[in-house]
């Protein structure tokens, strides 16, 4: 048997493990999205523009994919009017902090029925691309974002075409 066989198969598993898309509803997130897989729940604190913002990750990586990132970010923003008052003042802190994060990004805003909320995309350092949907609505942030090695890729289109914001 050929030294190249365990490598060949090894490839052929990782090629073939792909998993069947999931459609995720979490009403107590007020979220929706179809992930190219199943996705892990996160908790986390982080400090950001808004002051402590506490986030509720859905996120996954398809298997043996590392430079693929499918995640939904629900953030409870703390109370008070740090990174302003009006929802268009409190998204347009949280596209200057992604731009600070990412680099420079196009946008585009929702239409009314789905927002606040505007989609952006941005061409990342390392020639790959970052694309998501950011919702504001009632003291809460979404952040829907697909990372991928490049344009176009139609997990990316399934997942932000389908990602909605449930809550009211």
């Amino acid at each position: 048997m050929s030294r190249a066989w365990p490598g060949l198969l090894l490839v052929a598993a990782l090629l073939g493990c792909r998993e069947e898309p999931r459609r995720v509803e979490n009403a107590n997130l007020g979220i929706a999205a179809t992930f190219p897989g199943e996705p892990k729940l996160h908790r986390h604190t982080e400090a950001g523009p808004y002051g402590d913002v506490e986030w509720f990750d859905l996120a996954m990586n398809p298997a043996g994919r590392l430079d693929e990132t499918f995640s939904v970010a629900v953030g409870n923003l703390p109370p008070g009017d740090q990174g302003g008052a009006m929802p268009r003042e409190i998204l347009g802190t949280f596209q200057n902090w992604l731009t600070y994060r990412l680099g420079p990004l196009a946008r585009t805003d929702l239409p009314a029925a789905k927002g606040p909320g505007f989609r952006y995309r941005v061409n990342l350092v390392n020639g790959g691309v970052a694309e998501g949907i950011v919702v504001y609505r009632s003291g809460r942030m979404y952040h829907a974002q697909a990372i991928m090695p490049r344009a176009d890729d139609p997990d990316t289109r399934t997942f932000l075409d389908g990602f909605e914001v449930t809550a009211r």
